[in-house]
Order: C-alpha cells, then sequence, then structure tokens
C-alpha cells in the first residue's frame, strides 16, 4: 500500500476548527497598502486569515465597515466600493521538474507532463509562472519563462532526456531561489511574493556542485517559498523535508504526483483569495485623520486602520477611481483600471522568452559535458551569478 505524507498542505480546516474552536473564531488582518488621493479617495489593500490562518475568500463590499476618528461613516454618507485587486500584486512561480531519475525513463514521463502542464495553467490565471527541468548538468534548463504561453509546454518536456545522471539537486534548487529574487527585487508592486515548487524521484544531490551548508544557508535567507512533490522509493526524506520548509508531500506511489500538484496549486491559489480592495470617498475636506476599517465575518471580526491627510479634498470623488498604492522607496503602481458603469455617480458630480538563469559556480567549470541526443531540447545559456564554491574548497 502506498505511503503518502503531507507537510504543510493540508488546507481544510473544518476539522480542525471542530476540535479547537477557540482557535478560529477571530480573523486576522494585514494592511499590505494604502493612499488617500484626490478629489476625495481613501483606499486600503488587505489581506484577510481567519484564525487556523486560512484565506477568507468572497467578503462582499457590506462586510467592510468605515470609522473616521471612531466614528461610524453610514454607507449614504461615504460612498465605498470593493476593487478587482489584480493586477495590483505580483506573484512569482518557478516550477522545477527533476528529470535525472527513473521517471525520466518510465511510463510515467507524459503524465508527469501533462500534470506539469494543467499545473502552470491554472496558477498563470493569478501568477506569473516559469518551468525549469533539471538533471545532472550544471544549469537548468529552461522551459518556459515568466508569463510566457505555456504552448507546446507538455510535448517539449516529454521529449526531453536527461544530458547527465548526478542529479544537481542543491544547484537547481539554488538556481531557482536565486532566479525569483531577482524577480522579486524587481519588481516595484505594492506587495510582491514567490513561490519554487520542486517536483523530484530522487531528492538526493550528486553533482555536488553546490554544498550542502551553502544551500542551506540559501534557504535560510531566502524570502521565497518552498515547495517539494516527492514520489517513488528513493526519495531522500531528511533533505527533502530541510528544503521544502513550507510544504512537501512524500509518496511511495509512482502515480501520485497529480495529487501533490493539486496540494500545492490549491496552498498557492488560497494565498490570494483573502486580498481586497476597499476604496471609500472621505467627507473630509481638511485636517489629519484616522480611518478604520472594520471588516465583519462569519469567523469573526477585525480591524486595520490609516492615518491621511484630507488637505485639497473636494467634491467628485468615486469610490471606483483605480487608486495608485506606492512602497517607501518605489515608484507608485497603478491597480488594474475598475470598470465603471455609466449609471455609476461619483460622489456630488454633475454629470515571454524563456529567462537566463543565475547559478552559483564551481571552483573549475566543466570543460566538457555528455552528448545529447537531436531532439533533446536545449536550455538557455545562464547569466553569470556570484561565484560559490563547495564547502569543503
Amino acid at each position: 500500500m502506498a505511503r503518502e505524507i503531507f507537510r504543510g498542505l493540508v488546507l481544510t480546516s473544518v476539522a480542525v476548527c471542530a476540535a479547537a474552536a477557540a482557535g478560529c473564531g477571530s480573523l486576522a488582518v494585514k494592511k499590505i497598502a494604502a493612499v488617500s488621493q484626490s478629489p476625495a479617495n481613501v483606499a486600503l489593500y488587505v489581506d484577510v486569515h481567519d484564525g487556523a490562518g486560512n484565506a477568507v475568500p468572497h467578503l462582499q463590499e457590506k462586510d467592510f465597515r468605515v470609522y473616521e476618528d471612531g466614528k461610524l461613516l453610514p454607507a449614504g454618507k461615504a460612498k465605498r466600493a470593493l476593487l478587482e485587486p489584480k493586477g495590483l500584486g505580483a506573484r512569482f512561480v518557478m516550477v522545477l521538474v527533476d528529470l535525472s531519475g527513473p521517471v525520466a525513463d518510465s511510463e510515467q514521463l507524459p503524465d508527469l507532463a501533462a500534470a506539469v502542464g494543467k499545473l502552470v495553467d491554472r496558477l498563470s490565471e493569478r501568477e506569473e509562472v516559469a518551468v525549469s527541468i533539471f538533471d545532472g548538468n550544471d544549469e537548468i534548463a529552461p522551459f518556459m519563462g515568466f508569463g510566457a504561453s505555456s504552448d507546446g509546454l507538455v510535448e517539449s518536456i516529454r521529449k526531453f532526456r536527461p544530458r547527465n545522471r548526478k542529479t544537481n539537486w542543491n544547484g537547481a534548487v539554488y538556481q531557482g531561489l536565486h532566479t525569483l529574487e531577482e524577480k522579486l527585487d524587481q519588481s516595484t508592486a505594492p506587495e510582491k511574493s514567490a513561490a519554487l515548487v520542486v517536483f523530484t524521484d530522487r531528492g538526493t544531490d550528486l553533482a555536488q556542485n553546490v554544498g550542502v551548508e551553502t544551500l542551506r544557508q540559501k534557504v535560510q535567507e531566502s524570502p521565497v517559498q518552498i515547495y517539494v512533490v516527492a514520489i517513488g522509493d528513493k526519495v531522500n526524506e531528511k533533505e527533502i523535508n530541510a528544503i521544502g520548509r513550507n510544504g512537501v508531500f512524500l509518496s511511495s506511489d509512482l502515480k501520485s504526483y497529480k495529487k501533490g500538484f493539486d496540494e500545492v496549486a490549491k496552498k498557492l491559489t488560497s494565498d490570494v483569495d483573502g486580498r481586497y480592495v476597499f476604496s471609500y470617498c472621505s467627507p473630509k475636506r481638511k485636517g489629519d485623520h484616522k480611518a478604520e476599517i472594520e471588516i465583519v465575518a462569519p469567523g469573526g471580526a477585525a480591524k486595520v486602520s490609516y492615518k491621511f491627510s484630507a488637505a485639497g479634498f473636494k467634491s467628485g470623488c468615486s469610490p471606483k477611481r483605480p487608486p495608485s498604492f506606492a512602497i517607501e522607496g518605489k515608484k507608485a503602481a497603478p491597480a488594474a483600471p475598475a470598470k465603471v458603469g455609466s449609471e455609476e455617480e461619483a460622489d456630488d458630480e454633475d454629470g515571454g522568452k524563456p529567462e537566463k538563469m543565475a547559478r552559483p559556480q564551481k571552483a573549475a567549470e566543466r570543460t566538457s559535458q555528455e552528448a545529447e541526443p537531436d531532439d533533446a531540447p536545449r536550455p538557455a545559456k545562464s547569466a553569470s551569478a556570484p561565484r560559490q564554491v563547495r564547502d569543503d574548497e
């Protein structure tokens, strides 16, 4: 009988809450960004989770209450709206597929490729996704750049043949983290995050291009979330658990990768289900004030506050005006345009190519590589990265 282990990927909290209701009857609200703009707009971008840590989806405008300087503002006095948060945040996901092991030669490869394609299509609705394959070569092989079309991806994975069988586990994870960190550094979004999803039927480093301690330090310091889906009887559970700090799916069943990908997809998509942009028109026209937004849901209630200046505020405000959030030291990132119907009156108004992959370099670069079949997809050349050496050098 196949053995399966989930760590950090079980999302359903009903049973947990039933057993320990005291921990589930509350909300946690985080203010991601806030802005006040002329003519009299105030907007907050928030993240809402329940007491069990799960995102709270499907909130409506009526679930948000507005207070200014401690006084409740009725809807008739301050128009408000929930805006689509899509386009405000940036989320990057890299899927790394290990094809150095037995699965590359098995009858499971076509189905594995199809499962990767399905995962990419599912995640691409909300995230910028990239896909790379690794084997024993120094460099991972980019198959799809961030935000690029997935057309032809499945067939390309099916045709891939390992160039080197000595699994470059440490080097591949290091390169994936490095690439995602660069994407985060380049993004000016008011809220941004990244996740690395690794599939393997080994999880053991045989190439020894990157030392164990070098990788552990990288994992420890990186802001990137890491999830690992590992199948088969020969996986290195100790190493996999050390790397997959945000979630691990382990199974001895070679066909269980579909379930593993599904759990990872649920986790990644649920993280953005609790994001909301609440906008309203302030009646204030001068001075400094404190806005409080109270969110009321079946699981509880919570407030988040924002101090703003009403200097220069005037009539002509529409709560559906797209806010322009900014983070300190970065240029403001405008939100995606909101659809405003003609019947909506304003307040007081009259009328991809694949990315180049950086990697840690060995003390001496290899001078030759194993021959590759003519029909094997070729990896893009890698960008240089700060030199890394093995721990024993």
